[in-house]
């Protein structure tokens, strides 16, 4: 073993002075070829492999070292030849297939990398190391489908073989095969109950399935790793959000902040999670900050300014506002929230204005012909409020208080359709409090 670059000149100087006093010492020949390849000096170790091969010109194996030499070097034309002979010197040679994937792979030839990686590992199947290999290089190229058969075969001989099962399972999530998914993940951690990398994966299938709970506790464990920590703790307070336990959300994501301050896609989040809990003043807090670590998204603006409109801070509210539009002139949606503004001080003709012209940009607005129904309301125009609100159905995601105000004004005017929308609501949250609202008006009108 070298110890230092002396130690390594020193060696290269013995064996080179050795070599002249006996040159036909062939071993010794190849350890000075081989420290010249370790040493980067692949035109030296070409002209030590060269005389080796004139002395032993059937030695597969030094053909073999080197093509190695002459792939290193650039050499890719004479690179081939020598394999071409080394293989037809010995046939079924693994370390010629793996060289030969080496080569084409250094030539961008992947057709045949591929094949001779095949090769090598058809030929000693019970090396899972050269399959695994195989398939990662067929799930880099796309060809998952390839990678999955490639795991297959390294399984039916260790089903319970780690890198397989997880790269499987990997490659099943990519798909969004996710049952089929978890199985593998599952074969891990019955094996290794402290792979993190597994319960990282396995929490993702369930979050993805919706399946929260049974993510949490798979999040719990993963984030123990350090590379996994912040991406498992924010993936957690998603799953705390989605079950509606806001505190611990917001416990969970203000730890990620605290622990990366500058991070926006975290700060964006716990703003997010303080407006769904009205906390409109910790939420205002939060865009305040994002403005001033991203200074040039304008959504983080929008954010501040529609946080100060919920704060009654009407005058903070339009010279936020008027930084967007200096910035952006004609943002669309600054100008929804202009119209926002408008409607919070009652200004409730400007605000109608501005609800129109974006509905002159774009007719298909659905929050915009929110925006108009709610001002109608506080009118009294109920005729409009209810034409906006059948727009605002018609191209919105459907909310359930935009459904429910829709079906009491069509219910007072007799209009059939009500009870559409009723049934509706209980399609999409049959939990919900509306839903409950909802039944009530359904089965008073059956009655």
């Amino acid at each position: 073993m070298l110890n230092s670059p002396q130690e390594f000149t020193g060696l290269l100087s013995q064996l080179k002075e050795q070599t002249l006093q006996t040159p036909g010492d062939l071993k010794l020949l190849l350890r000075l070829a081989r420290l010249y390849m370790k040493s980067s000096n692949y035109s030296e170790a070409e002209k030590v492999f060269r005389k080796l091969l004139k002395n032993d010109p059937e030695n597969a194996d030094t053909l073999v070292e080197f093509t190695n030499c002459l792939i290193k070097s650039g050499n890719f034309e004479d690179a081939e030849l020598e394999l071409e002979r080394a293989l037809a010197i010995k046939p079924g040679m693994v370390q010629a297939f793996l060289t030969g994937a080496c080569l084409y792979e250094q030539t961008g030839n992947t057709t045949k990398q591929i094949s001779y990686m095949m090769l090598a590992a058809n030929a000693v199947p019970e090396k899972y190391e050269i399959r695994l290999a195989l398939a990662e290089q067929l799930r880099k190229y796309g060809d998952l489908n390839g990678a999955i058969a490639q795991y297959d075969l390294i399984l039916a001989h260790d089903p319970n073989q780690e890198t397989a099962n997880f790269s499987k399972g990997s490659i099943l999530m990519k798909l969004d095969r996710l049952t089929e998914a978890i199985q593998y993940f599952n074969v891990i951690l019955n094996n290794n109950p402290s792979a993190f990398d597994a319960h990282f994966n396995l929490g993702s299938c369930f979050f993805r399935q919706n399946k929260f709970a049974a993510a949490i506790s798979h999040f719990r464990i993963s984030c123990r790793e350090a590379n996994l920590a912040n991406r498992s703790h924010y993936l957690m307070a998603q799953c705390y959000f989605k079950r509606n336990d806001i505190d611990n959300a917001i416990v969970a994501m203000e730890k990620l902040v605290e622990a990366d301050s500058q991070n926006v896609s975290y700060r964006k989040c716990l703003g997010g999670y303080y407006e769904a809990t009205q906390e409109y003043d910790m939420a205002c807090e939060v865009y305040k900050e994002l403005t001033a670590i991203a200074p040039n998204r304008a959504e983080f603006w929008l954010k501040l300014a529609s946080t100060q409109i919920k704060l009654k801070l009407f005058d903070r509210a339009q010279k936020t506002l008027n930084r967007i539009f200096k910035v952006h002139p004609g943002h669309i949606e600054g100008h929804r929230v202009l119209a926002d503004l408008y409607a919070a001080k009652r200004q409730y003709k400007e605000a109608i204005e501005e609800y129109q012209r974006l509905l002159m940009l774009n007719e298909n607005d659905g929050a915009a012909y929110i925006g108009l129904a709610n001002i109608y309301n506080k009118l009294g125009r109920e005729n409009e409020e209810m034409a906006a609100l059948s727009k605002a159905v018609e191209y919105s995601s459907e909310p359930l208080n935009v459904l429910m105000r829709l079906g009491e004004l069509e219910r007072k005017y007799n209009l059939p359709t009500s009870l559409e929308h009723f049934k509706r609501i209980k399609e999409l949250a049959p939990d919900s409090d509306f839903a409950k609202e909802a039944d009530y008006y359904i089965r008073h009108t059956a009655a």
